[in-house]
């Protein structure tokens, strides 16, 4: 469907028409950096990529990186092991995370394989907490270094007495140290980690959360966190940083406060608002600028796109470059999770983005298989003003 400019995100979109064979929309981004325009088509190829009826059958979140031998490591949080049969999922279990590895860039010859544990012999998570609280879900991304792969989870527990599906909430933040990385991930020895950078204040409706590496520049790795006020209601940006080289040292990273770095995780700076609470920062060299993908506000049919000069900002009023049609399939099916995957990209005026639809009534989710998987759109720009 053709997008159109919204209002109440104070778009600065100067210019959109539809178009057609696949192409949804041409825009031109007008703010305080380079104004580029482009068009968005359904990325069917990596749609077909992730469709499968037997063993992975589908998955929430959906992160990638590149690892340093060239293959790409895809993260997830509850996913389906099982069978699709006439459209619906039978025979399945649901884990609560699980990691796929993709050799090659085009879809159309890659191959992805999709791992998962086991417990008492039936499909399990691919890795539990250590400490036996909760669960992890793989949804806050991860990168490799000299000194290992490194994986950032939410550690989640589910809240008594809510039986709906959103009876959980996060109790931090843990990091995954993989010391052998290049082994079949059946053999990964992995180390866990709790990250001290969050805060939880239920009495104030606020939280802050750090351990998101969205972002490698030369030996400096920029580790993105969100800050959540219910009272608003509203979730921020916010950034920090570390050197590459001592990323299990907490005590080296740095926040970004009122256009300075500094220790103190608690004054970091609202960047931006209105994110989800998945979201990814991509540097696009065509362009010479940072792009901000995230779903408006967490759950929403629309995905938004942010410009910079730098990966603190300031970042550009958001446009919609994509409404999901999933939304309007089912009054209970809802969209969130959009993030860029930079490393998909074959081309340099290009960003693969993905997005996931889900349910809150659990057995619809179940029941259609055209939900619960990435689905993906390619977005290409066309020109810089």
């Amino acid at each position: 469907m053709p997008l159109l400019p919204n209002k109440n995100t104070k778009e600065t979109a100067t210019s959109m028409r539809t178009l057609v064979c696949g192409i949804i929309i041409l825009a031109t981004v007008s703010s305080c950096s380079t104004r580029p325009s482009f068009v968005v088509e359904t990325a069917e190829d990596y749609n077909r990529l992730f469709y499968r009826e037997d063993g992975w059958v589908g998955s929430d979140g959906a992160f990638s990186f590149p690892l340093q031998d060239g293959r790409i490591l895809w993260l997830f949080g509850d996913s389906w092991v099982g069978k699709i049969r006439d459209g619906k999922r039978t025979d399945s279990n649901m884990v609560n995370n699980t990691i796929g590895i993709q050799e090659g860039l085009d879809p159309a010859s890659a191959h992805l394989e999709f791992f998962h544990g086991y417990k008492d012999a039936k499909p399990a998570a691919f890795i539990r907490p250590a400490d036996g609280v909760g669960v992890f879900w793989l949804t806050d991304g991860g990168i490799q270094t000299d000194k290992g792969l490194y994986l950032f989870m939410s550690q989640i527990v589910n809240i008594p007495g809510d039986t709906s599906v959103w009876n959980f909430k996060s109790i931090g933040v843990v990091m995954a140290k993989v010391t052998n990385p290049l082994d079949d991930p059946n053999r990964w020895h992995i180390e866990q980690i709790k990250v001290p950078w969050t805060q939880f204040d239920p009495a104030a409706g606020n939280e802050k959360v750090f351990g998101m590496p969205l972002l490698r520049e030369g030996n400096i790795v920029y580790l993105y966190g969100l800050e959540e006020d219910r009272a608003a209601p509203d979730r921020y940006l916010l950034v920090g940083r570390a050197n590459v080289a001592s990323l299990e040292d907490f005590s080296t990273w740095e926040f970004y406060a009122d256009g300075r770095w500094q220790s103190d995780f608690r004054k970091a700076s609202r960047l931006c608002n209105q994110m989800g609470a998945e979201l990814s920062v991509s540097y696009l060299p065509r362009l010479k600028q940072y792009i901000l993908v995230y779903t408006e506000n967490g759950l929403s049919e629309k995905i938004l796109m942010r410009f910079a000069r730098s990966p603190v900002g300031p970042w550009s009023a958001p446009v919609t470059i994509y409404r999901t049609p999933e939304m309007g399939w089912d009054k209970t099916y809802f969209c969130y999770a959009a993030k860029a995957h930079p490393e998909l990209s074959q081309r340099d005026d290009e960003l693969i983005v993905s997005y996931v639809c889900n349910s809150d009534d659990f057995w619809k989710m179940a029941a259609d298989s055209r939900i619960y998987f990435p689905k993906f759109i390619r977005v290409r720009f066309t020109s810089i003003h």
